[in-house]
């Protein structure tokens, strides 16, 4: 996969002019469009790009300025303006235009490029098809690339919905350009209902598609480096995550999708083991590094924390990932420098939206964990086996999918799989040898050994990963209770899922937990509690005001009064954090 974000630098200049669209009104029929780009490149660029802007990269994350902040799994230590939901609405712009029509200016790719990515790859298979059915490999290769294509296209505009509600889906991207007979300026808004009911078609072509045998080509695939197969249990494991989003709303849709699903492994296989997760992996090299890393190193700011929130749960819970999650507050570290003492190391989480009135020292806060903000080839998380697990969990427990087998068993394995995931992240980059010691400093202490309030010294080593697991398997907050299946559930999916902000913040509005402390600060939505949307941008209303007006309908203060189709209710699970 390196190899392949790699060769992508070898295409962004052929690329850059198959995103340079401000609005819809620029995507007319143009002589100087590179129409006749291969359709993997396209397919890698828009991958990279899109799923890295939904990340952090390339000033455009959804993440770690929006969703990921929301939903508290990180906050922020300085220009905490989003913290307090106070948006800018600028940046809010910028999402919606790179998702949609990318910039030249910097040679993103967005999702027009992954459109015309499938139309060429659907004229070749046309064109293969019309040689009377020769080559049967060539076809089912182009089947393969363009259900991979469909995967990322229903991932991608998911995040979308999932954080604006309505929004162009049907008429968007349709351009001359593309083969339509007139290139549709001002799109309508669907219903996000209806967005969903295609979703679920296109995941189902998409599985049928790539079931023909065929491959993806490798360097254009920069989540599984060309295999169809893994690229099928995405589909429906996506499949699945999506209609555990509308369990809700319709129970009986969700039910019998899943139920779909979950009873012919065969036609529908899915996630099985941690090596199907969907992670977009970065090369390590500029500009193909995480976004935490970025942030931290090469802009040299120091702008996220991980949240009060996951690090109070993780403690109640004995949760050894904390230590991967986090670093220790840099005093505790400067103690342990100075003693040699592993008792001295402590993990303290910010408060999301803390008054500018109520001082803090950050040196006694912990930020991101080194695995994420000191490591530049790490991971984005896109879906992983574990959240596949606590979906089946939740399917058997609340819907009563008895093909998804039992609550219990799927709840552990998806606990543990979380456990695993980590553990061999944390192995696979050698948090732990002296060599990454002696390039990142004390910080990477978090990973090698810390001590307990009861005075156990943990080390954190895949050897030591069975013994860590049962252990927060059996304390209170964690074990298993057949009263209580929804919150275990959801709160351990939500640790699980730490960096998919996005993710998060749909989970936390979709199933009222974990437990959130209420933001205090700021001042224009002071009170209102977590948003239940996304802004629209502000472009729209000038350029497509009369479509966007129907979705903006019920809507207050920009992103209150009424909420995302699939959520039944606002977000109402708060508490105070004790002084």
């Amino acid at each position: 996969m390196i190899k392949s974000i790699i060769y992508i630098a070898s295409i962004l200049m052929t690329l850059g002019m198959t995103s340079c669209f401000k609005n819809f009104e620029d995507m007319q029929t143009n002589p100087n469009y590179p129409t006749d780009v291969n359709p993997g490149n396209l397919f890698a660029n828009a991958t990279f790009s899109r799923i890295g802007g939904v990340y952090g990269v390339q000033a455009e994350d959804f993440n770690m300025t929006g969703s990921g902040l929301w939903a508290q799994h990180f906050g922020k230590i300085q220009y905490i303006d989003e913290d307090y939901y106070e948006y800018r609405s600028n940046v809010i712009d910028l999402y919606w235009k790179y998702m949609y029509a990318g910039s030249s200016s910097n040679g993103t790719a967005s999702l027009y490029d992954l459109e015309l990515a499938l139309m060429k790859i659907r004229q070749l298979k046309e064109a293969l098809q019309a040689e009377g059915n020769q080559d049967v490999k060539a076809i089912a290769d182009a089947e393969a690339m363009e259900g991979a294509m469909l995967v990322v296209r229903t991932y991608l505009f998911s995040v979308m919905t999932d954080v604006w509600g309505d929004i162009p889906y049907s008429e968007a991207l349709k351009t001359v350009a593309l083969g339509y007979e007139s290139t549709i300026t001002q799109p309508k808004y669907d219903a996000q209902k209806d967005i969903y009911d295609d979703f679920f078609n296109r995941l189902s072509e998409a599985n049928e598609l790539l079931s023909h045998g065929g491959n993806v080509e490798p360097q254009s695939d920069m989540i599984y480096g060309g295999d169809a197969t893994k690229w099928q249990k995405f589909a429906n494991s996506l499949a699945a995550r999506l209609y555990i989003h509308i369990s809700k709303v319709d129970p009986s849709t969700a039910a019998s999708g899943l139920d779909l699903i979950f009873s012919n492994p065969a036609k529908y296989p899915v996630f099985t083991s941690i090596e199907d997760d969907a992670m977009l992996t970065y090369a390590g090299t500029q500009p193909y590094e995480h976004p935490f890393f970025e942030n931290y190193v090469r802009d040299s700011r120091d702008d996220h924390a991980i949240s009060y929130t996951m690090v109070d749960m993780m403690k109640q819970r004995k949760d050894t990932r904390m230590y991967i999650f986090a670093t220790p507050t840099p005093n505790s570290i400067a103690m342990f420098d100075s003693t040699g003492n592993t008792a001295d190391i402590k993990y303290e989480g910010i408060e999301n939206g803390k008054p500018k009135e109520e001082d803090f020292r950050i040196a006694d806060i912990s930020r991101i964990g080194v695995l994420y903000r000191g490591t530049a080839n790490s991971v984005s998380h896109v879906m992983s086996y574990s959240e596949l697990e606590f979906i089946r969990a939740e399917a058997a427990a609340v819907l009563n999918v008895g093909s998804a087998g039992d609550a219990q068993s799927a709840y552990e394995r998806g606990i543990h799989a979380s456990f695993e995931r980590q553990y061999k992240l944390a192995d696979q980059y050698g948090i732990r040898t002296a060599e990454f010691v002696a390039q990142n400093g004390s910080t990477t202490f978090s990973e090698k050994v810390v001590t307990e309030s009861d005075g156990t010294d943990i080390e954190i080593s895949l050897a030591n990963l069975e013994d860590h697991y049962k252990r927060t398997l059996e304390t209170e907050a964690v074990a298993w209770n057949a009263g209580n299946t929804a919150q275990l559930i959801a709160e351990q999916k939500f640790i699980s899922i730490f960096t998919n902000g996005p993710e998060a913040f749909t989970e936390v509005r979709r199933t009222n937990f974990p437990q959130l402390t209420f933001v205090r600060g700021g001042t224009q939505y002071k009170g209102l509690g977590l948003p239940y949307r996304f802004p629209y941008a502000i472009s729209e209303q000038t350029t497509n005001g009369a479509n966007l007006a129907p979705a903006m309908e019920g809507i207050t203060n920009t992103m209150y009064g009424k909420t995302l189709w699939w959520n039944t209710k606002a977000f109402d699970n708060y508490r105070t954090i004790e002084k």
